[in-house]
């Protein structure tokens, strides 16, 4: 493990001549392998999508990012008093903003914390007050939302004796002064440390991550092609759900709730208080999800849209029998035990659905022993629509 991580730094180093060289090379390979084993039509479908950048397009590396970040942890950690601490604390959450969402330096400037920002649905609001312009909705890493909360409620301690401040109200001018200053910190050059830079190392990074080019500039709200490319046209709410599965999976979010489901919403219900959700995966499972009224609304779910649901593994019930017990749970599907690890106080039991999806239970050492599964039994994997998280 060790191993590889010095190999992707030593990978993140190489020039963009370096890397296109690097590209070609294992093009070639890739497409004489495949060849011989498929044959010559089967060259074009297995072509390499590495993306990689022409040179001349200014842009920060993922170990120059890093460097930069952690200039500035080190720069706000190094504040003598707290008053000073709360600002650099400013300047830092205004970068981490700007290095997640890739967002305009007047775009992130004019956010408001209190209306702007989505704790609950991991995302915050761009544009919205600029009416020549859609707004956009950009997921963020829990790490950074996290910090913006801890501010905003340290902040409304200070607001007790009338220093309130607004998170993101700064000059633009300061804000650039400060980034320049983290030239020594970081090693990087000072004509690489502007937002401007942010915006396009951003782009760079999603493409390279494998985000088709359209949901790129949907997300940071290109107004035209930034980047030469051909790309298919994609439906409003369809890149809604490309964006927050690359989002999701680049912020790690699949490591907590280990059980994901993709669909298409059949039927919709609401009262004042809260929405039954039903959507049909792709393989034919109806899944019901019951949230609340504002979060549906926000997420503009209606019959057609395509959503994301996810299910953690604490939530889920197993049952083995040939015919599931009553239970209060809505969504009940038959699958395969395929591995189980225990502890003696906890269990993970990975199995997978009739279709192949995989799932996944976390269950009390002692149900297990009264449930009696072990790899290769049959079982009913449950969980109930109160406990389906929809994005």
């Amino acid at each position: 493990m060790e191993k590889h991580g010095t190999e992707i730094d030593d990978l993140n180093r190489l020039s963009d001549r370096q890397l296109q060289a690097l590209r070609a090379s294992v093009e070639s390979a890739i497409s004489r392998r495949h060849t011989s084993v498929h044959g010559e039509s089967a060259r074009f479908d297995s072509a390499n999508q590495l993306f990689t950048v022409s040179e001349g397009v200014r842009r920060l590396h993922a170990h120059q990012l890093d460097a930069l970040r952690n200039a500035f942890e080190h720069w706000v950690q190094e504040a003598r008093d707290d008053r000073t601490r709360r600002s650099r604390e400013r300047v830092f959450l205004i970068f981490l903003v700007l290095r997640f969402t890739g967002a305009r330096l007047g775009e992130v400037l004019a956010l408001d914390a209190e209306t702007d920002v989505d704790f609950e649905q991991a995302e915050v609001r761009i544009g919205g007050r600029d009416t020549s312009r859609e707004p956009r909705e950009v997921p963020l890493p829990q790490d950074v939302l996290d910090r913006i909360r801890q501010w905003m409620e340290r902040d409304a301690d200070h607001g007790a004796s009338g220093t309130r401040e607004r998170l993101f109200a700064l000059d633009q001018g300061f804000l650039r002064r400060k980034f320049y200053e983290q030239e020594r910190r970081s090693g990087i050059a000072r004509e690489l440390l502007n937002p401007r830079i942010l915006r396009s190392s951003r782009a760079v990074e999603l493409l390279q991550g494998g985000m088709p080019m359209h949901a790129v500039q949907s997300l940071l709200g290109h107004t035209r092609t930034d980047f030469t490319a051909s790309y298919v046209t994609l439906a409003e709410d369809d890149l809604r759900h490309i964006i927050q599965h690359y989002c999701n999976k680049e912020f790690g979010m699949e490591t907590s709730a280990r059980n994901s489901f993709s669909g298409t919403v059949t039927k919709v219900e609401t009262n004042p208080v809260v929405a039954e959700v039903i959507f049909k995966t792709d393989s034919g499972y109806e899944i019901s999800s019951v949230i609340t009224r504002q979060s549906c609304d926000k997420l503009g779910l209606a019959k057609g849209k395509r959503v994301s649901a996810l299910v953690k593994a604490t939530w889920v019930i197993l049952e083995k029998a040939s015919v599931p017990t009553t239970s209060s749970a809505r969504n009940t599907f038959p699958g395969v035990v395929t591995k189980v690890v225990s502890d003696d106080v906890v269990a993970d039991v990975q199995g997978k659905l009739m279709d192949g999806t995989p799932v996944c239970a976390l269950v009390t050492a002692e149900s297990l022993r009264k449930l009696d599964i072990g790899e290769g039994d049959s079982f009913f994997f449950m969980f109930k629509a109160m406990n389906v998280i929809i994005s």
